[in-house]
Formats: C-alpha cells, structure tokens, sequence
C-alpha cells in the first residue's frame, strides 16, 4: 500500500472511529480496524449501503452472525456443547472481521488464527488479543504444530484456484485430530448470481481471476464457484473423512456450508 491509500484509509477510520467505537461497545469487541482490512474497505466503499455508518455496522453485526453461526453449528452439528475446551484453527482469518467475536461467543473454544498478511497476524494478537500464526501461499509450506479439534475455513475455498483447492482440502484436513471436524464453505449453486459469466467445466469448477485483496496474485486468490459434487469428490478421495453435514446457501443466503469429521 502507498503512503497516500494508507494515510486516506487511516483518515477514514479516524473520521468514523465514534461509530467504530459504538459498534463495538454493543458487541463487547474490540473497535480497531486495521487501515489493511479489506473486508472492512469492501463494505464501506460497497454502494449498496445507504450510507458509511450502515457499513460499519454491518461488519460488526455480520462479523457476530458469523461466530454464532459457527457456534450453533458446533453444538448442534457437531456436538461441542460448551462443557469442556475445544482447539479451533480458524483459517484464513483476515483482519479479525470474525476473529474478535469468537471469544464472546465462544468462551470455551481456545482460538488460533491463521493468516497469509504477516500485518493481519499482528493486528489479531497485539489488538484483538488472539493468537496467531502465519499462512503460506502454497499448503505444503504450511505446518502448524499441532492438531485441532475443529478447524474453520470461512469463504477461502471460495477463492482458490484448481490446482491448489485440493490441496487445501487435504492440507487443512490434515491439521483435524480424530474425531475433529473441518468447516468450511464454498460458492455454491445459489452463489452462481454473483457470476454472470460463470462456466462450469466438466468437473463443476469455475474459477475467475479477480480479486479485491491487491496484494495477492489473482492467479492464486480468484473468485471460484464449484458444484457440490466437485467438493464432494474431493473429500471422498480421503477415507478417513466423512461427511457429516451439507447445507447449500448456509452463509451469507449463498455460500455452501461442507462439516466433514475426521475418524
């Protein structure tokens, strides 16, 4: 980022840090945005909000459906009912749209976030009191040293080109204990809207190379939209995993929720 975006981005987070503030205070989070967040930059320069204050509070209220659905799914689906600790590997984690509700919501998951930007790491463990740990660009480079009860993957493989979505899948599977489950979601069906040129191949995978994070090369973080049987397919190649639940359009009335339990 150039020094102009970064001082304009930082002026608009001082011009609406009151919002921020009262935003955050209703949800009991921590109101820092990061001047990188680029969730935060979709929304508030996003035209489909009536004004700037409603964009802001849309990415607090979503960042905490978000955490509750996860938890609604790990006590309803998955059957962690809040009576003992859980280790959550939350990939993928951005900024900490979601991050900084997981305590509230979640007081008995212990979290670690994952993130590609070394600058997003810091931000979630020096600002939003979470620990964090550094992804890599290709899964075979990423080695986290242990294992999880569950690991969530939130709108990544929503993102990935063909030749590495497999790899994901098995990289971040291979990080469940037994008896784990591994979350995550993917433009689906109902996803297609939002690709007007959308084109499945014989596989039902699609993938665009368009992205809003500038600093990724778009041929490694696209848009991608896939047919639950590509996914499926993919999870099935691996015996020790079974799927235990599918929802199309779970997130977001679009996104494809996939919960598959490790043996």
């Amino acid at each position: 980022m150039g020094a102009e975006e970064h001082r304009a981005k930082n002026g608009d987070h001082s011009k609406y840090k009151t919002i921020c503030e009262s935003e955050a205070k209703r949800w009991g989070v921590s109101p820092e945005i990061h001047p990188d967040d680029f969730i935060f930059h979709f929304l508030f320069n996003n035209p489909s909000f009536q004004s700037k204050e409603k964009a802001i509070e849309y990415y607090f209220s979503d960042g905490f459906s978000s955490a509750e659905k996860l938890q609604n799914i790990l006590k309803d689906i998955c059957g962690f009912d809040g009576g003992g600790e859980i280790n959550l590997l939350e990939f993928a984690s951005g900024y900490g749209c979601v991050t900084r509700h997981i305590k509230n919501v979640m007081p008995f998951s212990v979290t670690i976030a994952c993130d590609i930007h070394p600058q997003a790491v810091q931000f979630i463990e020096e600002s939003l009191g979470t620990e964090a740990v550094l992804s890599a660009s290709r899964p075979e480079d990423l080695f986290p040293y242990q294992e999880f009860d569950v690991v969530f993957a939130l709108s990544f493989f929503s993102h990935m080109p063909k030749n590495t979505f497999s790899r994901w899948l098995r990289k971040l599977a291979s990080f469940v204990k037994s008896g784990g489950y591994f979350i995550f979601t993917t433009h689906g069906l109902e996803s297609r809207k939002y690709f007007p040129d959308c084109q499945f191949d014989k596989d039902g995978f699609y993938f665009q190379q368009s992205t809003e994070q500038k600093d990724i090369d778009i041929k490694e973080y696209g848009l991608t939209c896939t047919l639950p049987k590509y996914v499926l397919a993919r999870i099935f190649d691996d015996p020790n995993f079974v799927l235990k639940y599918f929802h199309e359009g779970y997130w977001w009335k679009h996104q494809d929720v996939f919960i598959i339990k490790r043996l």
